[in-house]
């Protein structure tokens, strides 16, 4: 686009360009940190300034290879995503164009041909003309599949408000004049222009005759009225939705680098006023981020397991409710003024339908993180108000009083290795493993086949291990994920203590709760252990040798991927090596499998209190399973175990159907 000489006749077009340019940005940067950074400044420090190289490098394909919106490229599911990554590519590419051929040609008409030669102008410039043909088609796809053939994620209430027909309006009508600005220009000067598209509008109209002031005018026109919905962009992208463009980039930096399932760990218990988030202030500086970042898509509601069975939770609303909550305590003068976002912005219920199981993370097109800052409202509610579901403060009860969450088991600690061959670190201080057995497997029936097993195979491999016996207690996780810190970091720090005494280097856990909370959380409060799921143990055993499956199960099995093992921790393939290792199995994947998995319904604490409404979680998962025609589902969870066994009896599949 060359520039047109002057505006108007009164200024030269540079001076009206960089003074507009200066203006607008201006303010766009005053309303931005008003609005975005100086509430995101008054949060709680999320620790996420680290390891500064590896955050900035790491997010650049996020940022400019879209690689979340394109982490699904399937012809028919995700042109969604696919259009929307061209759209960047398309701002980007057209960004990089102003400042050649705008605010460098009004300076130095041949700043363009200095920088790019006359034939990386024409090759530019087609580049452009095609880009632009390419928009205008995605915006009526855009619009079609927006308005006319609404998919389920864009049916709420908050996926149809005017802002997207704003922006899809402004990106047709800067496609638009760029062309007839071009064309235009070509007819005035009578000369060829770097657009082909402008080269060939400009000759039709010249044919016709339209050349001289009328078509000057119009270039004109056009042209100015670019330039000032580009400068309108930069002032309405702060007050709109749209300002996601700011802060997905900040937020793919601040990127949570440990296992999506790893929590923050509250660490000034003495000095703390109050326990976990209710307002603006108690929320971290990611959670606040994540408000605006939001692309407002739909996408992680569309993939809840609570709320595709019903539930009040919706984590887009729970992320936008933050931000409107943050619009709530800016509006006040007092801090005393500022309400509680429970009960206003987000919903009791809500706060407890969430079963962390990160589906809604791992579809974020942005990086949003929205089941955090549920846990830090839960923080609140058990250690402030206390507000808790009954079943819910059974278990906690139950692990200040006895160490475990089951609180109507008659078994102990040492029921579950009765006749076997096992030693406890008493009597063999000096094993290679400690075997975690966890509460779960300790204390459930149904669930003690799973340690005795590992028992067994773990001699016949001829391993070096022992166990705690007595002398182990819950890590803490479940207390952990129903909101009660404190509890959980006594738990854990008892546990830590119980480890370094005896010396423990390698854990092998058969729970992914636990699992991820020793490898990963642990951590935080100075237990660094090399912590390993079983299947990842037995996967490498066979693979080595060492153990070789022989006998036969003739069985068609589904494997069920648990969401703390899975999409928490990215163990996918162990358990399905081992699987494969068996004879006679056929293994098959359910349709939703893998990073796309759905969770059993036990996760976030939901193992000791029901689920509200009339559809369960476990049952939708259920259907799934039988819908892939597999005998058995496999699991590597004893959660998941329980929950897949109670939705194959709700089916009155018990008798043709089972879980391993």
């Amino acid at each position: 686009m060359v520039p047109p000489n002057d505006f108007l006749g009164l200024m030269p077009s540079w001076a009206v360009i960089y003074a507009a340019t200066a203006v607008c940005f201006g303010s766009a940067i005053a309303i931005l940190y008003v609005r975005m950074f100086r509430p995101i400044l008054s949060g709680k420090p999320s620790g996420r300034t680290d390891q500064l190289p590896r955050r900035i490098f790491g997010s650049i394909p996020y940022i400019l290879g879209q690689k979340k919106v394109l982490q699904s490229t399937h012809i028919t599911r995700d042109r969604a995503g696919m259009a929307h990554a061209t759209i960047f590519w398309g701002f980007l590419s057209f960004s990089v164009s102003y400042i050649i051929f705008i605010y460098g040609d009004s300076i130095n008409p041949r700043f363009s041909t200095t920088i790019l030669s006359e034939t990386g102008v024409r090759i530019f410039g087609a580049y452009l003309d095609c880009l632009s043909v390419a928009l205008l088609i995605l915006i009526v796809f855009a619009i079609l599949r927006r308005w006319v053939f609404t998919p389920n994620r864009l049916k709420f209430d908050l996926t149809q408000k005017s802002e997207a027909a704003i922006i899809l309006a402004l990106i047709a009508l800067l496609m638009i004049s760029t062309i007839l600005a071009e064309g235009f220009y070509v007819a005035v000067e009578n000369s060829d222009s770097h657009s082909f598209l402008g080269n060939a509008l400009g000759n039709w109209l010249s044919n016709l005759g339209i050349t001289g002031g009328g078509a000057s005018a119009i270039y004109q026109f056009s042209w100015w009225v670019h330039l000032f919905i580009i400068l309108g962009f930069a002032v309405y992208i702060p007050i709109s939705k749209h300002v996601h463009l700011v802060g997905a980039p900040i937020g793919f930096v601040a990127r949570q680098l440990e296992s999506k399932g790893t929590l923050t760990t509250i660490t000034d218990f003495e000095e703390a006023e109050s326990f976990g988030a209710s307002k603006m202030k108690d929320f971290n500086q990611k959670q606040l981020l994540d408000a605006f970042a939001c692309a407002v898509c739909g996408r992680c509601t569309d993939v809840c397991p609570a709320n595709i069975t019903g539930k009040m939770l919706s984590p887009m609303h729970v992320v936008q409710g933050l931000r409107y909550h943050i619009a709530d305590a800016t509006s006040v003068k007092k801090e005393s003024e500022i309400p509680n976002i429970i009960g206003t912005r987000v919903e009791k219920q809500a706060v407890w339908d969430c079963l962390t199981c990160g589906a809604c993370t791992e579809v974020c097109p942005v990086g949003n993180e929205p089941f955090h800052p549920l846990i830090d409202i839960r923080r609140y509610m058990v250690m402030e108000e206390p507000d808790i579901p009954e079943g819910a403060q059974a278990a906690l009860l139950s692990l200040e009083q006895r160490g475990h969450p089951w609180s109507g088991t008659t078994f102990t600690r040492e029921s579950w290795y009765e006749g076997l061959d096992v030693r406890t670190f008493q009597e063999n201080p000096e094993a290679e493993y400690l075997l975690w057995v966890g509460c779960t497997n300790a204390l459930e029936q149904r669930s003690q086949s799973i340690p005795r097993a590992m028992v067994s195979i773990l001699n016949r491999a001829g391993l070096d291990f022992a166990i705690l016996g007595t002398e182990e207690t819950c890590t803490g996780d479940p207390a952990r994920r129903l909101g009660n810190e404190y509890l959980y970091q006594m738990l854990a720090m008892q546990n830590i203590e119980t480890f370094n005494r005896y010396g423990v280097k390698k854990i092998l856990t058969s729970c992914p709760h636990c699992f991820n909370n020793l490898k990963n959380e642990y951590p935080h409060l100075g237990g660094i252990y090399n912590v390993l799921h079983y299947s990842e143990l037995i996967s490498d055993l066979i693979d080595r040798g060492a153990i070789k499956p022989v006998v036969a199960i003739e069985t068609k099995m589904a494997y069920h991927d648990s969401c703390y093992l899975g999409r928490h921790n990215g163990v996918y393939e162990a358990p399905r090596e081992v699987a494969k290792s068996i004879p006679g199995l056929e293994l098959v994947e359910m349709e939703n499998c893998r990073g796309n998995g759905f969770c059993c319904g036990a996760g976030g604490g939901h193992m000791w209190y029901e689920e509200e409404g009339t559809s369960r979680v476990n049952h939708a998962r259920t259907d799934q399973f039988l819908e892939t025609g597999a005998d058995t589902v496999g699991v590597s969870c004893p959660f998941c175990m329980q929950m897949m066994e109670e939705g194959v009896q709700s089916k009155g599949a018990s008798g043709t159907r089972q879980v391993k």
